[in-house]
């Protein structure tokens, strides 16, 4: 078994590997894009209906943002029945669906850049020239393709997982809130539901942040050894007790950085937003807008495969079940 790369070696790894192979950082940032303008969409309709049964202004329902409008339209659409249960499905339809298609097309990516570990050598040890990044780089339309049908069912069998867990814990937080909120009135400890909706709210988070962690490991693992979603499943949590520290380190200090940048996205927005209300200047905010938010996409995709790639390049060093290396890609000019 070779020996775990340390933290900063594997982190610096997996940057590389995701650098050299940019192309599958633009696809992801397509895919994921569409994926959200697909959300939009029954959102609108939603906005839609409640406009025309409830008489409410659409622009306030969705002047905050994707989710902030899917809650007030929950809210809002409470009164009617059967508006609120096709404004469900539809949402449930649409985000489904998408995701699976999102992760099938992405399962071309993660396939590119496992092929491109096994090939660069230790291109974390040396210095970090152009020569050595570009020898890494492993993409080709064909590859890509090629490992997209390879892993298409299996992450589609993974996605659809998900989903059922995100409605799974969705229907447990929302169970939880209205029903607590009912036996605390009833118990005269009125008082004691906002502590309930914290608890269940955190609760909730911490759920949903490890069945995603728990994904996208079975994912690396399923691509890397080429096996069933079952196989990887169980061979995730070898690995993670063998290296569980290693891992967590990786994804601790990849969420830092984005939590970092997140904040400095948050605050040149907040400065584009005031600017814009300077007469002209505002014809020219919008451009700068459109820009900001491609590169702050790019940048999250790039952090989000770097990571993935980090947790590849140690688990194919770490793993007891390791059979015989076979490259799943054929690298094509």
């Amino acid at each position: 078994m070779s020996p775990a790369l340390p933290l900063r070696a594997a982190l610096t790894r997996g940057a590389l590997l995701a650098l050299a192979n940019w192309p599958v950082i633009v696809i992801d940032f397509v895919v994921e894009s569409l994926y959200k303008v697909a959300l939009g969409v029954p959102v609108l309709g939603g906005a839609f209906m409640v406009g025309v049964l409830l008489g409410a202004d659409m622009q306030s329902l969705l002047g905050d943002g994707l989710l902030t409008a899917a809650d007030r339209l929950l809210v809002s659409l409470g009164q009617a029945p059967i508006a609120l249960a096709a404004f469900v499905l539809a949402l449930a339809f649409v985000a489904g669906g998408g995701q699976v298609l999102m992760y099938m097309v992405k399962s071309g990516s993660l396939a590119i850049l496992v092929d491109a570990d096994r090939r660069a050598g230790e291109i974390e040890r040396s210095p970090v020239r152009f020569g050595f990044v570009r020898a890494a780089s492993m993409f080709s339309l064909g590859a890509f393709v090629s490992g997209m049908r390879r892993f298409q069912r299996r992450a589609a069998t993974l996605a659809m997982a998900l989903a059922a867990v995100y409605m799974f814990v969705g229907a447990i937080y929302v169970a939880t809130v209205t029903y607590g909120f009912q036996w605390a009135a009833a118990a005269g400890w009125e008082q004691g539901w906002p502590l309930l909706v914290v608890v269940a709210t955190s609760a909730g988070v911490v759920s949903l942040t490890a069945a995603n962690l728990l994904f996208d490991l079975t994912r690396v693992v399923m691509t890397t050894d080429d096996s069933s979603v079952r196989a990887a499943f169980a061979r995730v949590r070898q690995f993670l007790l063998t290296d569980a520290r290693q891992v967590l380190g990786i994804f601790g200090t990849m969420a830092l950085v984005l939590m970092l940048a997140t904040a400095v996205s948050i605050v040149a927005t907040a400065g584009l937003t005031l600017v814009a209300w300077v007469p002209l200047v505002g014809l020219i905010v919008l451009p700068l807008q459109l820009a900001f938010w491609v590169l702050r996409g790019v940048f999250f995709q790039y952090a989000s495969l770097a990571t993935l790639s980090a947790c590849q390049c140690q688990y194919r060093r770490v793993s007891q079940t390791r059979r015989p290396t076979i490259s799943l890609l054929v690298h094509e000019a």
